[in-house]
């Protein structure tokens, strides 16, 4: 591929650009143009903005996020946020799209839709109580309910929702005089019509979830879950069988040891985690504010002995995670070590270092990579995808597996400048565009991949996953077997091992989230989409909180599915209702027209 800019055609031409502004001079109508420019405030992003659009669409839409952090800025718009916010202004249409609108916090779902409202305050409407997510939120859930119909009213005029979204809603606009596109009421409920107060009191306060069906959330996210499509026969169902099982008796996956989910450790892990343990306790004793740094040890130790042993040997040296801004920005607490928590990490250190330790992750994991453990073949044969969060531990099990497997082409699939291939012992930097290419014509059938670097990566080639460690966010976990279950899968039903080592704070929260994993075509349906701090702090009572949380999320999914399932059809022909259809010629030669044919 060329250096620099450029634009690329459907066919593959490469046009190139002679400077900034040629980003306005898409060759045709539909651009797509990397959001890394905006990540990284690059000077296109101010041509970009000085242009009126059509349609913009942002995919992977949770990137558009608020800083993270402690620092100044944390809790500011971030660069992608703030510029869609500004893009949104200057189009007709904004389309979201992400898998997770809720990464961590309900505010950032609010977030996304304030971009939507930019210039549309149809959608959240103008100086509303809508647009405060912490006042909508018990409406939105159904927690509350308004209590009589001047408050009602309160709800309902800012905005004012569309005439054929109700009866009520196209009775008050025929009463009111008021056109679609109006959508800020100021008539107050006592200046109302006779016959709209008459239908508020009598129906809305009768119907207590009239308000939890009806609300600018509902109204403006559409969900198009995987179930409903395949339910439609929209999508073809790929199951997914997830190793090992909990009653599976000792043996069943040949010299790999498990007990019920958990992987046997040896007595090297056993003696680093708990200095580990050790470690995060003396850090909780010191401060409350120490937060996920209680445990972001454990987390890495249980992902690899590499991860564990360069963790520990940062921490004590007062260096960065380069892999974890979170931590980055929390340097002052990591800064001075007491010699307890000193003593700690010292001890990680020397067991991961002895010249006998051996990691069991990296031994199951070439294990099932060879070994026919749970299918007529090794899943190297069926091509294999290997998920870490850490860096360091995807590192680790490249150099491993090329060292075993010398002769099998291996790519990693991290971060920009990070990313190669592996053979023979032998690193070569390549961009990832090439090891996507090398995937899809089966000239590679082993990645080991980041979680930062899995968004948009379609792997249908491959039929199995290792997830080597376990995020404690679910929703990550999804996007993870979202890589190989997908359209275009050739395997009827996919396999997941999950690697986690038996009595330890990993396997506690993975036998929480197991449980729930029951159906092999939904597997994730209804888990939330983070584990909160306290929830970890509280292990005990894990599976009451989760269940309780699956409970009222439940309930919110009802409200989505209910008002858009019905409007899933598998009607092949729905083109028949059309106005008109266009001949395929009428489309490419609209598509063909080139920005600078058009006033900006």
């Amino acid at each position: 591929m060329p250096q620099g800019k450029y634009w690329q055609d459907a066919h593959g031409h490469i046009i190139r650009t002679r400077g900034v502004e040629d980003i306005a001079r898409c060759p045709v109508q539909i651009a797509i143009v990397s959001t890394g420019l905006i990540i990284q405030q690059s000077p296109e992003c101010e041509v970009l903005l000085s242009r009126r659009y059509g349609t913009v669409i942002l995919d992977e839409a949770h990137r558009a996020r608020r800083r993270l952090g402690i620092g100044q800025k944390a809790g500011q718009p971030n660069h992608l946020l703030e510029f869609m916010q500004q893009i949104a202004q200057r189009s007709r249409h904004v389309l979201l799209g992400t898998a997770t609108p809720i990464q961590t916090q309900v505010y950032e779902l609010w977030d996304l839709l304030s971009v939507l409202n930019q210039g549309a305050g149809f959608v959240l409407g103008t100086y509303s109580r809508w647009q405060t997510w912490e006042t909508a939120l018990p409406i939105v859930k159904g927690d509350q309910s308004p209590t009589t119909p001047r408050e009602m009213w309160e709800w309902l005029q800012n905005p004012l929702p569309p005439a054929n979204e109700h009866p009520i809603f196209a009775t008050i606009r025929l009463q009111l005089g008021l056109d679609e596109k109006e959508y800020r009421i100021s008539t107050g409920f006592a200046s109302l019509p006779t016959v709209i107060q008459t239908r508020l009191e009598l129906e809305l306060p009768a119907n207590s979830e009239f308000l939890y069906h009806h609300n600018p959330i509902v109204r403006h996210t559409v969900v198009r879950r995987r179930r409903t499509l395949e339910e439609k026969g929209l999508l073809e169902r790929v199951g997914v069988i997830v190793h090992p099982q909990p009653d599976a008796p000792l043996g069943s996956y040949g010299d790999v040891p498990f007990i019920g989910v958990g992987l046997m450790a040896n007595y090297t892990f056993e003696c680093a985690y708990k200095a580990a343990e050790a470690f995060s306790h003396a850090l909780g004793q010191r401060t409350r504010a120490a937060g996920f740094l209680k445990t972001i040890l454990l987390q890495r130790l249980c992902s690899s002995f590499a991860a564990g042993r360069i963790t520990a040997a940062k921490i004590l040296s007062h260096q960065s995670l380069d892999d974890d801004s979170e931590l980055a920005t929390a340097t002052s607490i990591l800064s001075d070590l007491t010699p307890a928590e000193q003593q700690a990490l010292e001890q990680v250190i020397a067991e991961l270092e002895r010249p006998d330790a051996r990691d069991p992750k990296l031994t199951a994991v070439l294990a099932f990579l060879t070994q026919p453990l749970t299918a007529a073949q090794p899943w190297l044969e069926y091509g294999c995808i290997i998920f870490s969060q850490f860096y360091d531990t995807v590192t680790a099990v490249a150099t491993a597996l090329t060292q075993a497997l010398p002769r099998e082409l291996i790519a990693v699939y991290a971060g920009v400048g990070k990313s190669g291939l592996w053979q023979g012992g032998e690193f070569t930097s390549v961009d990832r565009e090439a090891i996507k290419e090398g995937v899809k014509h089966h000239r590679i059938r082993l990645v080991i991949a980041t979680d930062a670097a899995c968004e948009g990566l379609n792997l249908q080639t491959l039929g199995t996953l290792i997830n080597v460690d376990l995020p404690w966010n679910p929703s990550r976990l999804e996007q993870r077997l979202g890589r190989i279950k997908r359209f275009g899968q050739r395997r009827p039903t996919v396999e997941m091992l999950n690697l986690v080592y038996h009595q330890t704070l990993d396997e506690k929260i993975y036998e929480a989230l197991s449980r729930r994993m029951k159906d092999r075509y939904d597997i994730f349906g209804s888990l939330p989409d983070t584990l909160e701090d306290e929830w970890i702090d509280n292990i005990e009572q894990l599976e009451d909180l989760m269940d309780k949380y699956l409970h009222l999320r439940q309930e919110a999914r009802n409200a989505f599915e209910l008002r858009y399932e019905r409007h899933v059809s598998d009607d092949p022909d729905q083109w028949r209702n059309c106005a008109r259809v266009l001949a395929r010629q009428d489309i490419l030669n609209v598509l063909s027209q080139p920005w600078s044919a058009l006033c900006p």
